[in-house]
């Protein structure tokens, strides 16, 4: 459709440019792991530097690429289109860093960890070469350290939205099928088809009707829909908007627990910036489906993890489960 088109057209002109930068290029990895090993304080002295002594270097960010051995971490771009991921490079190491490699062009440095993609720069080996990325094959993570998850041009520019401009031009029953084929299923335990429960919410016959997405996560140590929410908030967005297609909901809720604030942060910038570019509200795309979306605090309680808790919580109401039935 031509509104997506338009929004594909200008994405991939940003996202040209962010791989080969008209000048050199500093991304500092940031999310709540990276925040606590200093990441902060490393991009704040990345951004001051350059700002001060006017440097012809553009500084930005990416979200957790899952190296918390090596935070804080950055990747540095040069307009070739080489990248190279250093780390870990404390806010004092910023200075000398700017001098050595940065500024001159050289990517060798004690630091260096892997060049990104199938091929090494002089002793830097290549990503692909490394056991520990040998052995991953990233999808619902793949854009994770990749993209600024700040910028909705980044993700529709790796291909987001793409699924739900496809589900818009589809009937409800197809998009199920397609999920029911795929044999996606829940990964909380009960491992229940996804396409099954879209379907039910689909043949209930009250509206308007709602999409939760449950990202409470009270499970000591579980940081999995953190991760998601920091690094590749529109994915989420997305997926909600897909399942809101198919079952004719208007309205979607996502429910953080309030101890992820860096989720809350760029889960809540996401959503304006859908918002902005006609992907949430009235009349999205052109297409006459209307779709708002939200998102809400947890209340701090690990029963908020259960459904109807969650629920009941995001009606203002005590975060206490429901015997069932009625479901």
């Amino acid at each position: 459709m031509e509104a997506f088109d338009a929004l594909t057209a200008k994405a991939d002109q940003v996202w040209a440019a962010r791989l080969n930068p008209a000048q050199p290029r500093v991304d500092v990895v940031i999310g709540s792991g990276s925040l606590a090993a200093g990441a902060g304080e490393t991009l704040h002295t990345f951004q001051h530097l350059v700002e001060s002594q006017g440097l012809a270097v553009e500084v930005g960010k990416v979200g957790d690429m899952g190296v918390a051995w090596a935070e804080p971490a950055v990747v540095v771009t040069m307009p070739s289109g080489a990248a190279v991921v250093y780390g870990p490079l404390l806010s004092a190491d910023v200075a000398a860093f700017l001098s050595d490699v940065v500024l001159t062009g050289r990517f060798e440095h004690p630091k260096a960890l892997w060049a990104r993609g199938d091929r090494g720069i002089g002793d830097i080996p290549a990503q692909n070469a490394l056991p520990y990325w040998q052995l991953q094959n990233r999808r619902l993570l793949g854009r994770a350290g990749v993209i600024d998850p700040e910028n909705l041009d980044h993700y529709i520019a790796t291909g987001g939205y793409a699924g739900f401009e496809r589900a818009l031009s589809m009937a409800q029953t197809d998009i199920i099928k397609v999920m029911l084929d795929s044999g996606l299923t829940g990964r909380g335990g009960a491992n229940f088809p996804t396409g099954r429960k879209w379907d039910f919410l689909r043949g209930a016959p009250n509206k308007p009707k709602y999409m939760v997405c449950n990202a409470d996560e009270g499970d000591p140590g579980a940081f999995v829909n953190r991760i998601l929410l920091e690094a590749d908030p529109h994915v989420t967005i997305e997926g909600m908007l897909i399942g809101a297609v198919a079952a004719g909901a208007s309205m979607g809720f996502i429910y953080i627990r309030d101890e992820y604030p860096l989720a809350v942060a760029n889960t809540r910038h996401a959503i304006q910036a859908a918002y902005a570019a006609g992907l949430l509200g009235e009349n999205i795309l052109g297409t006459g489906f209307s779709c708002d979306m939200e998102v809400v605090r947890g209340a701090g309680a690990y029963v908020c993890g259960e459904e109807t808790g969650l629920i009941a919580s995001i009606q203002d109401y005590r975060g206490m489960p429901r015997i069932k039935p009625p479901f």
